[in-house]
């Protein structure tokens, strides 16, 4: 049997020890399976972590996919919950389908079932019913692909029923959702950048055009924050800084830029924004937050512990009340909130004055202005949010978890003078930049 003959023939489950097929036994469920059935069968329908809203043939809407864990594993179970919503009589012969494999149809697993540990065949499917699926696939050891691809369907002999609206492959598949796996003992290692200093700070106006940003190198492309694979959401960021301030510089990529959100300490994270959280001195306990949206809109916090806010200092302070100097600007290559057309992403210009990375810790350790070869730790993030669909998340240094406030995997922001030197200038150097009678040649200002 060619392979393509096998994909055709979606019912058929591969027995490892025999390399038989077997068809899904479609009997009709007695009076205790459909009791037992009747805990998935929902009153209204779920909130998946995926949602799908898929149209196969005008008779039954896929709604989405729940998984667990994520990211998933290589070579551990990985449990699927899918949702059904039945529209019409299907008639006889249907069966449901299920296929996991990695980007460009490699690694092909057929994971194939009978819904509902086999007590709620499509045969027993009826009009308004919304069915709950929970079932398990193995990862295969040795999965080198960042993504797991979970298709689903209904096939009929040599026929799949055909979908009317939502994403699929052409192939009569809804493309349920693409999860994030990360390879067992995999280890990401952790980023560092080295910021360059400033003789001429940049004009914070969100454009991004100044000379200083365009000598400044890119952190490049962040990340996936799950796995530390290649993200769906495109965002490069820039970090410059001189006495006063620390300069940053976000471009991202967006076809559909918008927020409703307009007070100051918003939550931003819920919608569009761009992030960063910096531990100046290191400590793994003590750090700032900063969010800026599309409109400017600005969210700060400090953080005395991780995910504890101002009022774990004092009870009559209230969370996110801590406000810093921050200034920011944005640009967008577009229009903003008009969500029926296309746009092609926005910018975002930050300054941050130096003291402001102490937050409330009036004892920090931190050494201000700091040095070439000083070293802080940091993290960036990009939230974005496309109509109709999930919200989208990258990062810089991935987490690897899912908590952006995993401080462990913060980055590493390495001080550096003009010429991106990390190396402090030792005393002989300091002396040879003297004239004679130990006065610096160049006047400094008052």
């Amino acid at each position: 049997m060619t392979p393509k003959a096998v994909r055709l023939l979606v019912g058929c489950c591969c027995l490892s020890a025999a390399l038989a097929c077997v068809e899904q036994d479609q009997d009709k469920p007695n009076a205790k399976d459909l009791a037992a059935a009747k805990v998935n069968l929902l009153s209204a329908p779920p909130s998946p972590r995926y949602p799908v809203n898929a149209d196969l043939d005008g008779k039954v809407t896929f709604l989405g996919l729940d998984a667990d864990p994520l990211p998933a594993e290589a070579g551990k179970d990985l449990r699927l919950t899918q949702y059904f919503k039945v529209k019409a009589s299907l008639g006889d012969g249907w069966k449901t389908f299920t296929h996991v494999e990695g980007p460009g149809k490699q690694n092909y697993v057929n994971a194939d079932h009978v819904p509902v540990d086999g007590k709620y065949p499509v045969s027993a499917w009826k009009p308004g019913d919304i069915i709950r699926d929970i079932h398990t696939v193995r990862i295969p050891d040795g999965w080198s692909f960042p993504v797991l691809e979970v298709y689903v369907g209904l096939w009929r002999g040599q026929d799949r029923m055909p979908i009317k609206s939502g994403p699929h492959d052409g192939e009569g598949r809804v493309l349920a959702a693409s999860i994030p796996i990360r390879a067992a003992n995999a280890a990401v290692a952790r980023r560092r950048y080295v910021a360059r200093l400033a003789t001429k700070p940049p004009k914070i106006d969100g454009k991004l055009d100044d000379a200083a940003w365009a000598a400044a190198p890119s952190t490049g492309p962040f990340v996936n924050t799950l796995t530390g694979a290649a993200a769906s959401v495109q965002t490069e960021a820039k970090l410059l800084w001189d006495k006063k301030n620390l300069y940053l510089a976000f471009d991202n990529a967006d076809d559909d830029v918008w927020t409703d959100l307009t007070k100051r300490d918003d939550k931003l994270w819920t919608e569009e924004a761009d992030e960063v959280m910096i531990d100046a001195d290191g400590n793994g306990r003590t750090y700032i937050e900063l969010q800026v949206a599309p409109n400017g809109n600005i969210f700060d916090t400090y953080l005395p512990s991780v995910r504890r806010y101002e009022d774990s200092i004092d009870p009559k302070l209230k969370p996110f009340s801590w406000n810093s100097k921050l200034v920011a600007k944005t640009q967008v290559n577009g229009t903003l909130n008009k969500r029926d057309d296309r746009d092609k992403g926005w910018t975002a210009e930050l300054a941050l004055p130096l003291e402001d990375v102490k937050g409330m810790d009036a004892t920090s350790a931190v050494r201000l202005p700091p040095q070439p070869g000083d070293v802080w730790r940091i993290n960036m993030y990009r939230m974005d949010q496309p109509k109709g669909k999930p919200q989208q998340a990258a990062g810089w240094s991935p987490p690897m978890v899912g908590d952006f406030h995993a401080l462990s995997r913060f980055g590493e922001l390495v001080f550096a003078d003009a010429d991106g030197n990390t190396t402090p200038p030792g005393p002989a150097k300091l002396a040879a930049a003297k004239p004679a009678g130990g006065k610096s040649g160049r006047r400094e200002k008052k």
